[in-house]
């Protein structure tokens, strides 16, 4: 083996050359992927192919340098910067948030305990209080970041099984004398299910509530279904609401899923790790009222508010419990204090060697704030309206739902056509627009019925983006289906 001087990989006028060509190709790209160019969204390619593509033994990694590696990379992703990118809820960053993000990644910084990243902890503990301030919280209020919506559910669920229970989970396990449940609405994200299974409590824990027909919780069966559980001798100890659903961008009534937690003494979960972007809103801020009685709220930055992933943050109105639920001793992290220790982040999540979120959050508030975060986002709600408008003006074209957020579900419906022709129909439209690589959207499947759905997150897209959507769509969908318009 050769042997290498380890001090010559660090050579830092070697990272500057490749850092600058690097910066290069990206900004090129970025120039590119935003100017409705013909560049595919998608360049798409079979997996096995493309593994191929990648096997180091492949004649084309030989003496790959850098700079043809990026291009590689870029050549096989997708291009969420490009305007007719409509698909999955995955934000084209900006700037600011990409620079943070290569800064923390060069500095590497754990942040487990405070001194392996004190900036980190300092920045994420401002961001906290930043946005408790916006949700209407008070000064007691404490929170924690993490690695994506999923992981704030369970670290949200963690908390409130520990809170609503008389003794020490943590040290004696989970009782299985009387289970306990959780209340969700049919429309939640799969992550609060899974969560559930994962703490312990069992698929039969999770308790689901009917949608109704803007696909939001029933609230008017809230009292029937926690009675119903109770029949069946599992305690209810926490609703889990949508703000807004990933299927179709819907938000729960907040204020009444709260009056019936306070009434019953449950705890009361917001995930919206989507919807939540509206608090930077005036416009749409009105679609989360009652969040400020929340007992947890789960927000991802990378979804509405332009940020490189993952960057999630969890805040308890009690901040108490962002603590006592890991509680646990490493004498090899910890120093020994009785008080809560906001800076030793290791103590509050199912993480240690977390990644320097709260820096690239901390950026994004900093240089942006909340008239360009928050025009962002009713920007893309209002399209999305616009969008929905189009939709309707088109005889063969069908709405699953009139959109509350950037999310809308519809399909390609020609009359003649019965349930499962159209699912088949519709499907097929999707698979050939995403694999010409013109645009790249995404299918839902509500009640049996496929609908096409667009997560409208990139700034660039405007109308004459959609309508040319449209356009292919009944092309296609023509095409197939050997009818004219």
């Amino acid at each position: 083996m050769t042997k290498v001087k380890l001090s010559s990989i660090y050579d830092s006028e070697e990272f500057r050359r490749y850092g600058h060509e690097v910066i290069d190709i990206l900004a090129d790209y970025l120039k590119e992927a935003t100017s409705r160019s013909e560049m595919p969204v998608l360049d798409w390619r079979e997996p096995e192919e493309l593994v191929a593509e990648f096997d180091f033994n492949n004649p084309s990694n030989a003496d790959l340098p850098p700079e043809k590696f990026i291009r590689k990379v870029i050549g096989g992703m997708n291009h969420l910067h490009h305007p007719r990118f409509v698909g999955h809820q995955n934000t084209p960053p900006l700037m600011a948030g990409m620079i943070a993000q290569i800064c923390t990644a060069v500095l590497n910084n754990g942040v487990a305990v405070y001194e392996m990243g004190p900036a980190a902890m300092a920045a994420e503990r401002n961001v906290i209080r930043y946005l408790a301030g916006m949700i209407g919280f008070g000064d007691n209020a404490d929170g924690i970041f993490t690695h994506g919506g999923s992981a704030g559910n369970l670290t949200a669920l963690l908390a409130a099984r520990q809170a609503m229970s008389d003794y020490n989970i943590w040290e004696e396990g989970v009782r299985h004398d009387r289970p306990v449940g959780i209340i969700v609405s049919d429309q939640s994200h799969y992550s609060i299910s899974r969560n559930a299974k994962v703490i312990g409590l069992g698929g039969g824990s999770v308790i689901r509530i009917p949608f109704d027909n803007r696909y939001a919780m029933r609230t008017d069966l809230l009292s029937d279904t926690m009675k119903r559980a109770e029949d069946r001798g599992i305690r209810v100890i926490c609703v889990a609401a949508n703000a807004c659903s990933t299927a179709t961008g819907t938000y729960d009534n907040l204020e009444e899923i709260a009056s019936f937690c306070r009434e019953n003494k449950l705890w009361f979960h917001v995930d919206g790790a989507h919807g939540l972007g509206v608090l930077f809103t005036d416009k749409y801020r009105h679609l989360v009222r009652g969040l400020e009685h929340a007992d947890s709220v789960v927000f991802d930055f990378h979804k509405m508010l332009l940020t490189p992933g993952l960057n999630t943050v969890v805040i308890f109105r009690d901040g108490n419990r962002s603590y006592e639920t890991f509680a646990q001793k490493a004498g090899y992290l910890f120093e020994k204090h009785d008080e809560n220790e906001w800076y030793n982040g290791a103590k509050r999540t199912l993480e240690c060697t977390k990644s320097a979120l709260g820096i690239v959050a901390w950026a994004m508030i900093k240089y942006y704030g909340k008239e360009t975060l928050g025009g962002y986002v009713e920007s893309r709600y209002d399209l999305a309206a616009r969008f929905a408008d189009a939709l309707r003006r088109e005889t063969d074209m069908e709405l699953a739902v009139t959109p509350e957020s950037n999310i809308v579900c519809f399909r390609y419906a020609p009359g003649g056509l019965d349930m499962d022709q159209l699912n088949d129909l519709n499907r097929t439209i999707r698979k050939e627009i995403v694999r010409s690589g013109e645009f790249y959207l995404v299918q839902t499947e509500l009640d049996g019925v496929l609908w096409l759905r667009t997560a409208l997150m990139n700034a660039m897209t405007d109308d004459s983006d959609l309508e040319r959507l449209i356009t292919t769509i009944k092309k296609r969908g023509t095409r197939l289906t050997g009818k004219r318009n």
